[in-house]
Order: structure tokens, then C-alpha cells, then sequence
């Protein structure tokens, strides 16, 4: 398994997540009956400066996605890379 150095923003995913998931469970318990569903009655009826946050949060959470992503592709690369030279022929006395 690649090894990834906890990095700062790791911190701000959760706190992003959380704020996320804060809205949708205020949504799911205010639109509780709602016909048209709980996000997209929360969506509609959400003021613009809340709607604007909860955006913002998901772009956030999506950059740092990305950003992870990055880390754990450069980590098995890294991987590969050092298994490489392991295995390098050129390396081996004979």
C-alpha cells in the first residue's frame, strides 16, 4: 500500500463534508413530506447566500478529491518506480 503524508487540506474535506451534510439533513428534515424530494425542495426554497455556501463546500470537497487523487497516483508511482530499480539488470553483478 502507498504511503500518503496526511496533508492540511485533509482537515478541510471534513469540515467541508460536514457542512454538506449538515444542509442535507436540515433539507431532509424541513422537506420531510415535500413531493418534490427533499434536495430539490431545499435547492428551491434556499436562500442565495446559503445556496452560494453549499457550493462553494462541494467545490471544495471536490477539489480536495482531486488532490488526493494526485497524492495516491504520485505514492503508487513512486511504488513502481522503486520497484524498477529493484529489479533494474543492469544493477546486478555477475
Amino acid at each position: 500500500m502507498p504511503k500518503i503524508e496526511i496533508q492540511s487540506f485533509f482537515y478541510d474535506l471534513i469540515h467541508c463534508k460536514n457542512k454538506i451534510l449538515s444542509v442535507f439533513d436540515k433539507w431532509d428534515k424541513k422537506y420531510d413530506e415535500d413531493e418534490r424530494g427533499a434536495l430539490v425542495a431545499g435547492i428551491r426554497d434556499c436562500p442565495d447566500t446559503e445556496l452560494i455556501t453549499l457550493l462553494v463546500n462541494i467545490q471544495k470537497l471536490a477539489t480536495g478529491y482531486e488532490q488526493i487523487k494526485e497524492l495516491v497516483d504520485k505514492a503508487e508511482q513512486d511504488q513502481v518506480d522503486e520497484a524498477f530499480v529493484e529489479d533494474d539488470p543492469d544493477d546486478e553483478d555477475f
